[in-house]
């Protein structure tokens, strides 16, 4: 069915484009039909009686003076696309009226007693008719009613009334009309697969944008298109010196849907929101998911004055918050929920796009805690000492690797046998006062700071000690080790070089390391990001594309890097058994995986369920809690050792770890 709709939608467009070329062209061929006829006029001027040369240009100019008043309406129709198949067919009867009053000046301008005029007049009318050919050969029909409305008038005056020269060039002039018109129709044979080449190019690429930028539950813009959105914003707050907003949504007890009524109940729930959600705000205003039930809106040039700009944007929340007044129709029944929304003030580029996320993420949560039904809450960092503890770890942080906080854990990766073929090396802080804090928390400040720099050189530098150390023994030798790259780390101009450094340093076999780079990093310099992959893979190091299918990549660009492994990221895995959609993107990542030369690995397996799954629509290698949570060096290399010689005590060891 999908093959048949891209053929429907193919051929429909070709007849669009072929219409709006006949059309274009003909801006251009009216001025030479008038050139021409105004040079038969003045040359036939003295042979021909004025009231038969007035008659002929009356003619002509109805005839194209039709077709010229036709282009102008085919201009000004808005929605010209639909009406595709009566342009077409005015076209062409306009065409056989231009046609006949060519032809008609082979009989009225015809001089019988003067050769040498006569040659002049099928001179004129040949190169009409072979531009008319050409111009008119992506259409056939069109192109036969214009020459053979020239061929039905003026080939018999010819024929009859000529001399032997005029029923030579009539013979000459029938002969080129048969060559040309067998040569333009296989111009137009040609012209016609290029622009279905084309078309279906375009079609691929409309695809391609719409699963790049758009969420494919909701259609709303996803996460990519709401960050080029918000800096286009931050460009026009700072132009105009006024106010913007940034609200951030989130469903209350989403989740609770989701148990009692199932997922499909949940999805139509989020499409149901994100319709009303729309034509809540300003057509100029953004409306995004960011994944699962939380949208964040962009708002700008609410007002100069901040004052005005919080009522402004309070009013737009209070929008949002009333398409909630009404209940949502699922599965045959009426559901309410309520949101609970925050909401943070920008001005300009006082703030980058990660800061006011957060900002509005922040007031969102708090309003989520807040007593009230429907609450709304403004950011005020008075209110909210994370920000304080946020700064703090960031000032510590720049200190952690010096002090030896940082740790290194292992999760293994397995194949469809659930043999281990390697371990994927994770990052940990285990920080003196506050215990162990989770990657997502100071990852992040890393990254802005620029601290992953440094962090990363050392991760990398570890991981390529213990694949030296694993080379050792047979156990352990074939493993292969996977190392995040930051975005940030990646795009130092010395990169190659280090990473270079570090792998002969080590004296490990690059080609065991694999480099996971994230989906952020290859939408940026893709030529620079080719250049050092090429360049790193002709150490033997191999690449991985972490958390593919998110939305962030640029999917045509995909087929350009040299990559080597398609890396699922674990949201689609979570609900792969019961939602639909996240079964079809996975599905589609595998066969992408596949169509590529890359292999796929699935991160994020919990359950065997999952597994079997991904394992029945071609996925073959894994990662997850049902094999392994990460775990230090040492309790890794035990298991690990574990099930290389007892493969009976998987299962058991599974148990434990998890």
């Amino acid at each position: 069915m999908r093959a048949l709709n891209n053929t429907t939608a193919e051929s429909s467009a070709l007849h669009i484009e072929i219409v709006d070329m006949l059309y274009g062209n003909n801006r251009r061929s009216l001025l030479a039909a008038f050139i021409v006829m105004a040079a038969l006029l003045l040359v036939q001027r003295h042979l021909i009686a004025s009231p038969i040369l007035l008659i002929w240009s009356v003619l002509f100019l109805l005839a194209y003076g039709a077709r010229a008043f036709l282009t102008y309406q085919y201009a000004k129709d808005p929605v010209r696309e639909a009406h595709t198949r009566q342009w077409l067919q005015w076209f062409r009867a306009t065409s056989l009226f231009c046609g006949i009053a060519w032809g008609l000046a082979g009989i009225l301008l015809f001089p019988e007693s003067d050769t040498e005029h006569q040659a002049f007049l099928i001179f004129a009318l040949v190169g009409v008719c072979g531009a008319g050919i050409v111009i008119y050969s992506v259409d056939t029909t069109t192109s036969n009613l214009f020459t053979g409305g020239i061929l039905l008038f003026m080939i018999p005056r010819f024929v009859l009334h000529g001399t032997q020269l005029s029923l030579a060039l009539a013979v000459l002039f029938i002969v080129y009309v048969i060559y040309v018109t067998v040569a333009g129709r296989s111009l137009a044979s040609s012209l016609r697969d290029n622009i279905m080449l084309r078309i279906a190019s375009n079609l691929d690429n409309k695809k391609v944008h719409q699963l790049a930028y758009y969420d494919f539950l909701t259609g709303l813009p996803n996460r990519r298109l709401l960050t080029d959105r918000l800096n286009q914003s931050f460009a026009r707050c700072a132009r105009h010196k006024s106010y913007g907003a940034v609200i951030c949504l989130d469903l209350n007890n989403f989740k609770g849907l989701n148990d009692s009524k199932g997922h499909q109940a949940g999805d139509e729930l989020l499409q149901q929101v994100a319709a009303r959600l729309s034509l809540s705000l300003r057509k100029r205003d953004t409306i995004a998911r960011m994944g699962g039930d939380e949208f964040i809106a962009v708002l700008d040039d609410l007002s100069k004055d901040k004052a005005e700009a919080v009522v402004a944007a309070h009013r737009a929340a209070e929008n949002m918050m009333a398409v909630f007044s009404a209940p949502f129709e699922l599965q045959d029944s009426l559901y309410r929920t309520s949101p609970s929304i925050g909401i943070c003030l920008f001005m300009g580029d006082h703030f980058d796009e990660a800061e006011v996320l957060r900002r509005s993420d922040i007031a969102m949560y708090q309003a989520k805690k807040s007593d009230k039904l429907n609450s709304i809450q403004m950011y005020d960092e008075t209110l909210h000492p994370a920000i304080e503890q946020r700064a703090s770890l960031e000032n510590e942080l720049a200190f952690a690797l010096q002090a030896n906080q940082l740790l290194l854990y292992y999760q293994v990766q397995v194949n469809a046998d659930q043999q281990p073929i390697g371990a994927e090396v994770l990052l940990r802080w285990q920080h003196p006062t506050l215990g162990m804090i989770p990657p997502d928390q100071f990852i992040p400040i890393a990254e802005e700071t620029g601290d992953i720099v440094p962090i990363g050189h050392w991760v990398l530098a570890q991981a390529c000690q213990q694949l030296k150390h694993w080379a050792d023994s047979a156990h352990t030798a074939g493993l292969k080790l996977s190392v995040n790259v930051s975005a940030k780390q990646f795009s130092q101009p010395d990169f190659v070089r280090q990473v270079t450094e570090i792998v002969l340093a080590s004296g490990c076999d690059a080609r065991h390391l694999c480099l996971e780079l994230t989906e952020s990093l290859i939408v940026k310099n893709i030529d620079e990001v080719i250049g050092k992959i090429k360049a790193l893979k002709a150490l033997g190091i191999t690449f991985s594309l972490d958390d593919f299918g998110i939305g962030q990549s640029s999917l045509s660009v995909l087929r350009r890097l040299p990559l080597d492994e398609l890396k699922i990221d674990r949201s689609f895995i979570k609900d792969i058994a019961h939602n639909n959609y996240d079964s079809f993107i996975v599905q589609t990542i595998i066969n992408m995986g596949k169509n590529l030369s890359h292999s796929v690995i699935a991160e994020g397996v919990e359950l065997q369920q999952q597994m079997t799954m991904l394992q029945h629509m071609g996925c073959q290698r894994f990662q997850g809690y049902l094999f392994s949570k990460p775990v230090p060096l040492a309790e890794f290399e035990a298991c690990l050792q574990a099930i290389l010689t007892q493969p009976e005590a998987l299962a058991r060891l599974q148990t434990r770890l998890y």
